[in-house]
């Protein structure tokens, strides 16, 4: 089974602790807690690693690489994780946002038709 993990730090409304989901990716946020664990070899203790940056952009429903821009003076290709992580957690779900506004979309039509 693998699952995303989020460790949650300190803060109003929360404690430390992990979240985990068999199915679903969890909420990504601006840090690069993210991380991905797998238990399915018995015989070893439980694997774990960060996501990567495309692999958040994919989870966000960006394209591959949306977030490597050219950062202080340097180009794309140096561009350093951490501001990646932070720009992927500052937005919202492309698939989650195209299905809101259609379904603004829709409502709007049905009221423009009354």
């Amino acid at each position: 089974m693998s699952c995303t993990l989020l460790v949650r730090c300190g803060c109003a409304g929360g404690g430390k602790g992990a979240l985990v989901s068999d199915e679903l990716s969890l909420t990504l946020a601006t840090s690069n807690t993210q991380t991905l664990f797998d238990d399915t070899n018995k015989e070893e203790e439980m694997t774990v690693r960060r996501l990567t940056p495309r692999e958040c952009e994919r989870l966000q429903g960006f394209p591959d690489d949306w977030t490597l821009i050219p950062y202080r003076g340097k180009p794309a290709e140096d561009c350093p994780d951490g501001p990646r992580y932070k720009a992927i957690g500052n937005s919202m779900a492309v698939p989650v946002m195209k299905w809101i506004f259609e379904r603004m979309e829709a409502a709007s039509n049905r009221v423009d038709a009354l």
